[in-house]
């Protein structure tokens, strides 16, 4: 024991924090090892670190770690009304990525948090440069392809990705803080990372990237009519551009016109269609399970159950999938496992995090803007149970929270 102490003794914890978290931002986009390791190692070092009494102190005093706190243990207590313990499992392991929230909160100093942005931005450009060498057949690299070209992680996952990448560099040009020749480099980078959102299938991205567009205009210039003529100007020229330029993107819209054509006249078997179905499945599901749901390992279960119960308008096909899959929209998600209850919960920790207090006006902004592409592409993917969205949101938050603390550090 003491020597463990002498060794815990001469760990700079201050500097690890930071070069820990500075590769994590940097790696996050290009491997999924890589998240790994960062999300393990974080927690580890935020407990062998000591000083609980503390911590605990810091974190229940703390609205919004106090509400994620609050979130997390509702779902582990629905263990108790879960039968499925292999997928309860899957989903107590993603939410344990969560902890990084509190490591990084009370650990980061406030000077840093610009720094480690950049450094996911320095991660994100290197991923674009591997997808559009793809796209133009450069190179090959894993499963991306000329219509796909998203080289680390399932296409919806990554149009997270670019939109928030493209709402910060956006974000980042309309700020007073850089020099004109910082902003030329960050428009390129904006219009590069648009460009590979509309390359791609995700149009989950796309759509959070359009409310993230109107939320920042406001942000910056309030509503009047100048900014209603930039947010229309950024709108048509951003997706124009997409619609004429990009075939997939094309595609995907007449798709998106197509499925809400059919969904019109009852025919749900499309990807709009399903996640229609799923609505009706989840009230389903809640007349019966109102308060606490059904537990956090018995969804997929529990849809099977009510796809032979009721008489869905939809083809064995499509009831083979939705009995395989989640419910694709977070939201709905929350309500079938833990009810009510867990949804009130989860409504709590949005609304901590969107009136979070952060003195740094850049910062309290891309925070909105980051929580806006995050949730609205939640009504679309359940993305806490998703690897790469996850992390993104458990490093961001824990920026986000670490710049709400009242202490400032001076400058590495």
């Amino acid at each position: 024991m003491n020597h463990f102490m002498r060794i815990k003794d001469k760990i700079n914890f201050d500097k690890f924090y930071l070069y820990a978290t500075l590769l994590f931002a940097f790696t996050l986009p290009l491997s999924r090892a890589a998240v790994s390791f960062f999300i393990i190692t974080l927690p580890i070092i935020f407990i062998l670190e000591g000083n609980f009494r503390n911590k605990v102190k810091r974190i229940w005093s703390n609205k919004p770690l106090q509400a994620i706190l609050l979130f997390l243990v509702f779902n582990l207590l629905s263990l108790l009304w879960t039968e499925d313990y292999s997928d309860a499992q899957n989903v107590v392991r993603l939410y344990g990525y969560w902890l990084v929230i509190f490591a990084l909160a009370l650990s980061i100093h406030k000077n840093d948090i610009q720094k480690i942005i950049t450094f996911f931005l320095y991660g994100m450009l290197l991923s674009e440069l591997i997808a559009y060498g793809v796209f133009f057949e450069l190179w090959s690299f894993k499963h991306a392809t000329i219509n796909n070209p998203s080289p680390f992680m399932f296409w919806i996952d990554y149009s997270v990705f670019t939109a928030f990448t493209s709402i910060l560099l956006l974000s980042r040009l309309f700020s007073n803080n850089y020099l004109k020749k910082e902003k030329i480099l960050m428009f390129l980078f904006f219009l590069s990372t648009t460009g590979n959102l509309f390359l791609g299938l995700g149009r989950t991205g796309q759509v959070a990237l359009i409310v993230a567009i109107v939320v920042m205009i406001i942000l910056y210039l309030k509503i009047n009519f100048k900014s209603i003529l930039i947010t229309l100007a950024l709108l048509l020229s951003i997706y124009g551009a997409g619609f004429i330029l990009s075939d997939t993107f094309k595609t995907r819209v007449n798709s998106a016109v197509h499925d809400i054509e059919n969904i019109k006249n009852n025919n749900y078997d499309s990807s709009w269609g399903i996640r229609v179905v799923y609505w009706i499945i989840t009230y389903d599901i809640l007349k019966e399970n109102p308060l606490l749901g059904v537990g956090i390992g018995d969804y997929e279960q529990t849809i099977k159950v009510f796809l032979e119960k009721k008489n869905y308008p939809i083809s064995e096909s499509t009831q083979k999938f939705i009995s395989e899959h989640h419910a694709h929209n977070q939201f709905l998600m929350v309500i079938i496992q833990t009810g009510f209850i867990g949804l009130l919960l989860m409504l709590n920790v949005i609304y901590q995090l969107y009136t979070l207090k952060i003195e740094n006006d850049e910062l309290k902004k891309l925070s909105l803007l980051f929580l806006t592409i995050f949730f609205v592409s939640s009504m679309a993917e359940p993305l806490w149970l998703k690897q790469f969205p996850l992390a993104l949101f458990v490093l961001l938050i824990g920026l986000f929270v670490a710049a709400n603390q009242t202490k400032i550090y001076p400058a590495k």
